[in-house]
């Protein structure tokens, strides 16, 4: 198994950069084609608001944003060519109400794609919120989230997988294989495992262990008991104690249209994450 067809978002924004960076470095490690993907989105302002602007209003906010996606493009670009990796554009030109939509589907097409976490004090963080919403619940493929406050540089390739055993933790860890096998080490982790242990024939997390020592991975199971804690709050403090880099996990919820939340551990870690992680639904 490996990546062959990757995709990354591209805009303006600052941290841009560091989900280029990541996406090109896998890229260049698997020797797989890298897409950019950026949108060049149509003014809806006069529509939604029911007001006739100007033409000349009109025409330099259509200016703004088609520059700052040829921007995002050019800067793409160069990156890939220096890095070394095949590399394709591709510019979406839609209205912002269906540019989710649009990159969920590219999505599709591609093993992982690579996108922002929604900056909290950004003004654009809604609309980062229906890209990722839409290409983690749509694509049904992996998808690789870079933190806002950009990567750090870990002193040991450790990852570490959030696992309880459900479909989508497998289907999150099938997924991140190639990455996990790049790393020194790789923890299980079980968060208040079930005392009925003769259900998973011995140590919850142990059957992963020994699937994954088939792909060559090192592996070992952690467990951390603490009822009294939230689930996210023990996975996360275990990420910052144990030095990881990355965290593998299944996606939980529904798109924001049907619960405008991705609800429960899935939107606390997208909200609090401080290394890249891995999710699939």
């Amino acid at each position: 198994m490996a990546y062959k067809d990757l995709l990354v978002h591209l805009d303006s924004s600052d941290i841009c950069a560091e989900r280029v960076a990541a996406a090109l470095a896998l890229a260049k490690r698997e020797g797989a084609r890298l897409t950019g993907i950026a949108m060049e989105l149509e003014s809806t302002i006069s529509t939604y608001m029911g007001i006739d602007f100007p033409a000349s209003l009109t025409e330099a906010q259509a200016q703004i944003v088609k520059t700052s996606a040829a921007e995002a493009v050019k800067t793409f670009e160069a990156a890939a060519t220096q890095a070394g990796v095949e590399h394709a554009v591709r510019l979406i030109k839609c209205q912002a109400s269906k540019a989710a939509s649009r990159l969920a589907f590219f999505s599709r097409h591609a093993d992982m794609t690579f996108v922002g976490q929604p900056n909290p004090d950004s003004s654009g963080k809604s609309f980062q919120e229906s890209l990722l919403e839409a290409v983690l619940h749509r694509s049904g493929r992996p998808v690789y989230v870079v933190p806002y406050i950009g990567r750090f540089e870990a002193q040991t390739r450790r990852a570490v997988i959030a696992w309880d055993g459900s479909k989508k933790a497998v289907r999150a860890v099938n997924d991140a294989i190639p990455m996990l096998v790049a790393r020194d080490h790789v923890d299980v982790l079980v968060v208040n495992p079930k005392k009925r242990s003769d259900e998973f024939g011995g140590q919850q997390g142990e059957n992963l262990v020994d699937h994954l020592s088939r792909h060559g991975i090192k592996a070992s199971v952690v467990v951390r008991t603490h009822p009294e804690i939230s689930v996210d709050t023990v996975i996360l403090n275990y990420i910052s104690d144990s030095g990881a880099d990355l965290l593998v996990m299944g996606a939980f919820g529904h798109s924001r249209l049907l619960e405008r939340t991705f609800g429960g551990v899935t939107q606390s870690i997208l909200q609090q994450m401080t290394v890249p992680v891995v999710m699939s639904e």
